[in-house]
């Protein structure tokens, strides 16, 4: 029986064998797990297991556990209730989480798990789908047929119908329904009753498959979504099939010819707060300014070999005269100062974007009106293209670049703040981009 209520954890937090259900079992599943990816999303030790900067969920057999994100040491209970919708709001936000602008107010209920709200978006899709017509498309079909119908294949019918030879090899050309775009989303319909053990899911998702008609069941892998085209007749299905495509690719029914099943769903919590600044400075974008999100520049190069380093800052901001670049960091920093290969990062940003102020900007745990800014200068260096040589032939400085340090909040009222990128467009148009 699978446990209604998941384990709710923070990124980094340490769960424990035998609590809150989570047992041994478990843990030989994640260990197998943990192996196949290199580690990457969790430290096992022999008593539990150390969740690292990746939030989502994992589904391990009968027990849900959810990572949430963590800022400051706040850990109770109530946080994590915060947390939970934080995290949803922010990958629907980011369109990792894909829904139309009009069911914004559907998420604002409180799902059991994060899970559960994916579920109930691709149910919502294929809803959709089904409302407007399953998708038709043309395809070949061979088949040993009594009469001739298409395409006669004259060696597969000698070796078919040696004996038979009334009947007939042929290759047909068929329009129906059965193509990849069903078969995948009928295939993710098969697999929640697996998953997910809510009622009301659970009668929704076999009203679904009622309405689908008999498909090929097919082999999945990450080249079948590559493959993928879509055009304005098949561009209703794409939603759906994102979220198929993480339900299908993440789910390990035999991990490592264990015996236990896994579904995890999980996100690199640097690239989902970069990608949540990006979308919301271009959001409150009023000024019109030219926003890059991971512009690069060719940094070093082997002469050799012509072998490459880049460089690629998260966003860089330009209103025509002057440039500035924000690195976002999700962490916090100790004691208000960067740690040094940041700020050496952000002098290299700085000399190769010529911008004169660069930013990293962190969370905070408290929300502020304002966001909190700590400026920083680097020290002068003999360089000539920050001097001028004056008249009496002394080097003169000209204008050094810095590095400042931003805090914001992510929430407002224990919701998220839909209105942080306002705040980061004013604090540039009043402090930057317009000083003397």
């Amino acid at each position: 029986m699978r446990n209604n209520k998941p384990i709710q954890v923070f990124e980094y937090e340490f769960l424990a064998k035998d609590t809150n259900g989570f047992e041994h079992e478990h843990w030989l599943a994640l260990a197998k797990y943990n192996e196949v990816y290199g580690g990457n999303y969790f430290k096992l030790a022999h008593d539990g297991v150390r969740f690292q900067n990746y939030v989502g969920v994992i589904q391990v057999e009968n027990l849900t556990i959810e990572i949430l994100p963590k800022i400051g040491k706040d850990a109770s209970n109530e946080s994590k209730s915060e947390w939970q919708q934080v995290l949803i709001e922010m990958l629907r936000e980011c369109n990792w989480m894909k829904v139309h602008a009009n069911e914004k107010a559907s998420l604002q209920f409180k799902y059991n798990s994060i899970l559960e709200a994916y579920l109930e978006l691709f149910l919502k899709e294929c809803e959709l789908i089904l409302r407007q017509g399953l998708l038709k498309k043309y395809r070949f079909e061979e088949s040993n047929c009594n009469s001739l119908k298409g395409k006669l294949l004259f060696g597969k019918n000698i070796q078919k119908n040696l004996v038979h030879q009334e009947h007939f090899y042929t290759r047909n050309q068929k329009y129906d329904r059965n193509n990849i775009y069903n078969q995948l989303l009928l295939k993710a319909l098969k697999l929640i009753p697996i998953i997910s053990n809510s009622p009301l899911l659970k009668d929704r998702v076999y009203s679904l498959q009622f309405a689908f008609p008999e498909l090929d069941d097919i082999m999945v892998n990450e080249q079948t979504f590559s493959s993928l085209t879509f055009d304005r007749k098949n561009s209703h299905y794409q939603s759906a099939i994102e979220i198929s495509a993480m339900l299908l690719l993440n789910y390990r029914p035999n991990i490592s010819s264990g015996a236990n099943k896994i579904l995890a769903i999980l996100f690199d919590m640097n690239s989902l707060w970069e990608e949540y600044i990006y979308r919301q400075i271009e959001k409150w974008n009023i000024y019109k300014w030219k926003i890059a999100p991971q512009d690069q520049s060719e940094f070093w190069r082997q002469t050799s070999t012509n072998r490459k380093k880049i460089i690629k800052p998260d966003i860089v901001i330009s209103n025509g005269l002057k440039t500035t670049i924000i690195d976002t960091k999700w962490k916090l920093p100790e004691d208000d100062i960067p740690s040094d290969s940041d700020l050496k990062q952000m002098f290299v940003y700085n000399e190769y974007w010529e911008g004169m102020t660069s930013i990293l900007l962190y969370p905070h745990a408290i929300f502020r009106e304002s966001p909190i800014f700590i400026k920083g200068i680097f020290n002068d260096i003999p360089n000539l293209n920050n001097y001028s040589k004056t008249v009496n032939g002394n080097y003169e400085t000209l204008e050094m670049h810095s590095c400042g340090i931003m805090k914001l909040s992510v929430t407002k009222a224990k919701i998220l703040d839909e209105n942080i990128g306002q705040r980061i467009i004013n604090f540039l148009n009043e402090n930057i981009f317009n000083e003397q």
